[in-house]
């Protein structure tokens, strides 16, 4: 049996690569003046991988928590994971500025799990990568670029990102202090790697000169669609494939997004309205932070079930670092 394609396959990294350098390259040659076009490539992110990759939560859920086509196997799922994004649209109502640190937090977790996952790592000192490479991942664009996050920021939870120790102050100092905490936790960690890490941490020595590049020198919005679109979403989705091919069940690209189509289809149809609502206001910021709050509310219940995923892995018989 041939081995399974994943993000670390030689031709998807060398594209996601190229594609992040290309990105890098736009970013270092036109700056951060993109005006709305940013806003088109952060839709077309979250269109192609962004809201597909966890379109077949569903599907997932069923193999981890053995769920049958029962409907109260099904009202299990759809209960629950529908009760998870309606607290939390709620909470964001109620306490704006508590649900948006929540999000980053969730948020930083989860990048970091989906990138370094396959490490593995023990439990403990693995989470702590996770959380590292997050801060790394979401704090490098929140500082190289405040003025253009700070808007979005008092949008989503009325949080003042320009009042923040050091953010306008220090910048450099704090950029810098992001990337080599994050190098210092990937040091400490490949000890503890297992079995081996084998040429992991030189990809990931790449892999964090890559993305320093692009969150350093491109428009935060683009440099977010390029990591969330084609790292995190693409990654997600291959391992899904991987996912159901241990389980015997083969699954192609095009099956997946026919699979994916219908829970991918529902949230365009009110981010359509609210689209059209906020641009006939010519508010931007706003559009963009209901969009990030969309995706912080399936973020929810869509972590419940990759943590499932992840903790299934650590459980089994260690397997070499690919």
């Amino acid at each position: 049996m041939d081995d399974p394609v994943t993000l670390r396959s030689p031709r998807v990294y060398a594209s996601v690569l190229a594609l992040t350098l290309l990105a890098v390259g736009g970013g270092a040659w036109g700056g951060v003046s993109l005006g709305p076009s940013a806003l088109g490539v952060l839709f077309v992110a979250v269109v192609l991988t962004g809201m597909p990759h966890g379109a077949i939560d569903h599907l997932v859920a069923a193999r981890l928590w053995d769920l049958g086509p029962t409907w109260s196997d099904q009202a299990k799922f759809y209960g629950g994971y529908l009760a998870l994004m309606a607290l939390y649209g709620g909470l964001w109502i109620v306490a704006p500025t508590f649900s948006l640190g929540l999000f980053l937090v969730m948020t930083m977790y989860h990048f970091g799990q989906a990138d370094l996952a396959y490490w593995r790592l023990p439990p403990l000192p693995a989470r702590l990568l996770y959380l590292s490479r997050g801060l790394f991942l979401l704090g490098l664009p929140i500082v190289a670029f405040p003025e253009v996050v700070a808007p979005i920021f008092a949008a989503m939870g009325d949080v003042q990102l320009l009042d923040w120790p050091l953010v306008t102050t220090a910048p450099d100092a704090l950029f810098g202090s992001l990337v080599v905490q994050h190098a210092a936790a990937l040091g400490l960690a490949v000890p503890r790697a297992a079995p081996s890490a084998g040429w992991a941490p030189g990809r990931e020595a790449i892999n964090v000169a890559v993305l320093t590049a692009l969150f350093g020198l491109v428009h935060p919005l683009v440099a977010f669609s390029v990591f969330f679109g084609g790292w995190h979403a693409l990654g997600h989705i291959l391992e899904l494939l991987r996912f159901f091919r241990r389980r015997g069940e083969a699954l192609s690209m095009g099956q997946f997004y026919r699979e994916a189509a219908l829970f991918t289809v529902i949230p365009f149809v009110g981010l359509a309205g609210l689209y059209a609502a906020t641009q006939s206001f010519g508010l931007q910021d706003q559009m963009i932070a209901l969009l990030f709050i969309l995706i912080a509310i399936v973020t929810l219940p869509h972590m419940v079930v990759v943590e499932k995923l992840y903790w299934e892995r650590e459980t089994d018989a260690p397997q070499a670092v690919s």
